[in-house]
């Protein structure tokens, strides 16, 4: 009988509690709420919050002119709930233009109270009849749709009301940044950074083939440094490059035709027949028996990117193996390859850097809206 009473006075309390809570939430002023709004939903960009601030004005206006003889007479100074006023303005160049101003009265009690399931059916029928186009008013209730998800988040709109709206709390957008990584180059670049090597000598052959096994097969910079002739497998009369990558994923890559005949130039040039491709050359041209490291590659993807005047030899904007692996990619994509084979070509995990490497959503003309034919 005890814990029964005190069951009673807990949900009392929680109703005492529950209504101040929404007195206090009805009586914020509608002009702040509203500037929040804006700065949830506006995206950062200042030509949506103008049409996301004109939107929420004119859908007050229509609160005001069809519902707001439903407010009680003590609130008769809250109206009108909206009201513009175009201000005189000149621009730089000295030019005059009109900006429109909102002011809102009241409080956010206006939404709580004047909100039901056809609101914005009736709100789209009175833009339409005050000569909006059906594409202003239907971006029209898609602003205040945002507008009112924002105040379900705000505990204005109620979860009832909602439901009728077909309303979901707001959630804030994810700022969406995939900007490519890195620099790819140009077909004619390309060709540019190939024709600065002199093939006429050992090292020549070496770099253009260690060049070329990033252009041509897309590998990391220590992919190409560790290759070894047993690394070429010939198979159904192509030759095939099988190495043990990042995260040690085996992978096989068919032998571009320019890069095999680099690599046959050098590895003829230098006697190879096993262990690693890429040796040191000295200073006279004399081929020595050790192997390069990812370092050198480095430098020597810089030093050509240099001399063919594609980049400054130092800096954070030089020339780097990366850049050619990128440059592998996007080719091979702006040639008609899917994102699955180029996956597979560069041994990545996840889709998404694939994506990123190649900048596949990036300024491209040719969209899948170019593919939708009836």
């Amino acid at each position: 009988m005890v814990n029964m009473e005190l069951a009673k006075i807990e949900r009392l309390q929680e109703n005492q509690l529950s209504a101040v809570s929404d007195q206090v939430i009805l009586s914020r002023p509608l002009g702040e709420f509203i500037d929040d709004f804006l700065k949830s939903a506006g995206g950062g960009s200042d030509n949506t919050a103008r049409a996301y601030m004109t939107a929420a004005g004119l859908f007050l206006e229509y609160l005001d002119q069809e519902r707001g003889d439903k407010i009680p007479p003590e609130f008769a100074d809250w109206r009108p709930f909206a009201k513009a006023t175009d201000q005189a303005l000149t621009d730089y160049r000295g030019r005059a233009y009109n900006k429109t101003l909102w002011e809102f009265r009241g409080s956010v009690a206006i939404i709580r109270f004047l909100i039901d399931s056809a609101v914005l059916d009736g709100f789209r029928a009175w833009r339409l009849n005050c000569g909006d186009s059906q594409n202003s008013a239907t971006s029209r209730v898609y602003a205040v749709r945002a507008l009112l998800s924002v105040a379900l988040s705000n505990n204005i709109l109620t979860t009832d009301q909602a439901q009728k709206l077909g309303i979901k709390p707001y959630k804030q957008r994810q700022k969406r940044d995939n900007k490519p990584v890195g620099r790819r180059l140009a077909a004619a670049e390309v060709r540019t950074l190939r024709s600065a090597i002199d093939t006429g000598t050992a090292k020549g052959k070496r770099d253009r083939a260690a060049l070329d096994v990033q252009l041509f097969a897309g590998f990391r910079c220590a992919e190409t440094a560790a290759l070894k002739i047993e690394n070429l497998h010939h198979d159904g009369g192509r030759w095939w490059l099988v190495i043990t990558g990042k995260g040690s994923k085996t992978r096989r890559v068919k032998c571009h035709d320019i890069l095999y005949k680099s690599l046959q130039d050098w590895i003829k040039a230098a006697g190879i027949e096993k262990g690693p491709i890429f040796l040191t050359v000295n200073k006279g041209d004399k081929v020595n028996g050790r192997a390069i490291n990812s370092g050198v590659i480095a430098r020597i993807v810089n030093e050509y990117g240099a001399l063919a005047k594609l980049a400054p030899l130092g800096g954070d904007n030089q020339l780097s193996p990366h850049d050619l692996r990128r440059t592998c990619a996007r080719n091979a994509y702006d040639n008609g390859a899917g994102l699955l084979l180029i996956q597979n070509m560069l041994g990545h995990a996840d889709p998404k850097t694939t994506t990123d490497y190649i900048g596949a959503f990036e300024n491209d003309d040719n969209t899948a809206v170019d593919y939708v034919r009836y």
